[in-house]
């Protein structure tokens, strides 16, 4: 451990042993946290430039990078550091040197625009010189070192030289230090243009997310770049990236953001229409709806799903959009009934009913649930599914009228609501139930004998859900009562419920039975 006395310092620092001159240097480095060892700046640069052992040399950078808490350090540590950067000097000792520099030169303002003129003069003239790092056949170490050190002054612009180091690591940082700077970025948009096409993916993935915050600013060379990654880029996650840089130019950036609808990853193109959706716009709308007559059957599918995330811009091709709803294309026609879905353009609710015919049922599906989307048009279609074959597409008809369920207002489906009550004559229980359901939630009273003929019906979770419609629909007790003796212990509680609260009693028999009401 270093001595306390000036001169206990000053015999250690000069020490014949370079194992005692190298911990008296991290310990000096240590202590200026707490005290201000800067009167020993002269000593430990002259061990920086002289000592014949490398990691007393080292050593010696580091202690200087803590000497800058007074001006005078300010001063004069820089230039006994920048002379270590000579490049004869071993690698780890320039690499040391230079991020001390950075530290120094920082500590007093000049990364931020601050400190005197002096400061900033020195400023300058160090990035200069850690500039010219890029270009000297310095190693990676030491290039690393000189785009830290430069990130740190605020002087990223001068990054540019490093985009061409022969070291991968050294190119990733400088274009991720770039993207970090906004002034930086905004001057470099050419050289990130040309960072595009890297022979390595890191620095190919770390050009595309400068290039997203460079948002409405992009360049014409750099989204063109961008978008020629959808044909060039192997890697699926930088296409990602470059698929939501575009989307972050805006309009600029549609043209070749419209490419990766064509995308071979089906991720891909989804995160592409997403994309194209959240810009919006007339164009965006337009070149989508344009891609509708792709003879790619995914493409169409991308194209309809961007269109039906555009609102009133979208709605302007609703008529295109539902043409789609009877393509050849399965997979086009689930999109096309949810671009609708999206939109709500209750005027193609029409084109949405004449799928009561489609033979598949997860169209059919598809289209009930759009239609709940459609105010008195939709529901004026929906019901049209009631009579359908298949169970699931009924009872999802049915649900369209169930307002705590639906999209549907229930003003509107109030209207349907003896449509609604058929459907407890249904052959499937999945049917029955939901138009139980539906009629206490329409609290559709004029039904109430209807419902509770249902105590009788085959299946247990159709009366017990009647039990709790009769209770919305505020019957009397004795048609509750009709239920009190059901088999289905379910139904029983929920009867004994609702019973009690509409004023009922009951008594309950030893063995846990029902007795008869009184």
């Amino acid at each position: 451990m270093i001595g306390d006395g000036d001169d206990d310092v000053l015999d250690q620092l000069q020490s014949s042993d370079e194992h005692v001159r190298r911990v008296a240097l991290e310990s000096l480095a240590l202590r200026s946290g707490s005290r201000d060892c800067s009167s020993y700046a002269a000593e430990v640069g002259q061990l920086l430039e002289t000592d014949d052992n490398a990691e007393v040399r080292r050593a010696a950078a580091r202690a200087l990078a803590s000497f800058g808490s007074s001006e005078a350090s300010r001063q004069q540590v820089p230039g006994l550091l920048a002379a270590a950067l000579r490049s004869g000097e071993e690698d780890k000792v320039r690499a040391a040197s230079t991020r001390a520099l950075g530290l120094v030169l920082a500590s007093g303002g000049a990364g931020s625009g601050g400190g005197s003129a002096s400061a900033l003069a020195n400023t300058v003239a160090a990035a200069r010189r850690l500039q010219a790092l890029a270009q000297d056949g310095s190693g990676e170490e030491v290039q690393l070192a000189a785009v830290e050190a430069l990130a740190s002054l605020g002087q990223a612009a001068c990054l540019a030289p490093f985009f061409n180091s022969v070291f991968v690591s050294v190119c990733r940082s400088a274009v991720v230090e770039v993207g970090r700077s906004p002034s930086a970025r905004l001057e470099h948009l050419e050289l990130l243009a040309g960072v595009l096409a890297h022979r390595d993916t890191s620095v190919r993935l770390a050009a595309v997310q400068a290039s997203g915050e460079v948002g409405l600013s992009c360049s014409t060379s750099l989204i063109v770049a961008l978008g020629r990654l959808g044909s060039t880029e192997q890697n699926r996650r930088l296409r990602h990236a470059a698929v939501q840089a575009l989307g972050r130019s805006g309009d600029g950036g549609v043209t070749e953001l419209l490419k990766f609808l064509s995308d071979v990853d089906e991720d891909t193109r989804h995160f592409a229409a997403e994309t194209l959706g959240s810009v919006g716009g007339e164009k965006a709308a337009a070149s989508a709806a344009a891609l509708l007559c792709s003879s790619e059957a995914s493409t169409r599918c991308a194209a309809l799903q961007a269109l039906g995330k555009m609102n009133a811009q979208g709605r302007a091709h609703s008529k295109v959009v539902a043409m789609h709803t009877s393509n050849e294309d399965l997979h086009c026609r689930l999109a096309a009934i949810q671009a609708l879905s999206d939109l709500g353009d209750s005027s193609q609710a029409g084109a949405l009913g004449m799928l009561t015919t489609d033979a598949n049922k997860g169209v059919r599906q598809a289209a009930v649930t759009a239609l709940a989307k459609m105010d008195v048009a939709g529901a004026a279609e929906a019901v049209k599914f009631f009579e359908d074959d298949d169970q699931v597409v009924r009872q999802a008809a049915v649900k369209v009228f169930s307002p705590l369920h639906s999209k549907l207002r229930a003003d509107l489906a109030r209207e349907y609501s003896e449509a609604v009550a058929c459907r407890m004559l249904d052959e499937d229980w999945r049917v029955r139930l939901a138009a139980v359901v539906a009629l206490g939630d329409l609290h559709a009273v004029e039904f109430v004998n209807q419902v509770g003929a249902l105590c009788g019906d085959g299946d247990a979770q159709v009366r017990r859900s009647a039990v709790t419609t009769l209770h919305k629909l505020g019957a009397g007790v004795v048609r509750v009562a009709a239920f009190l003796g059901d088999d289905d212990a379910g139904v029983r509680g929920e009867a004994q419920r609702v019973y009690a609260l509409l004023g009922g009693g009951l008594g309950v028999d030893d063995d846990g039975d029902l007795s008869e009401v009184e």
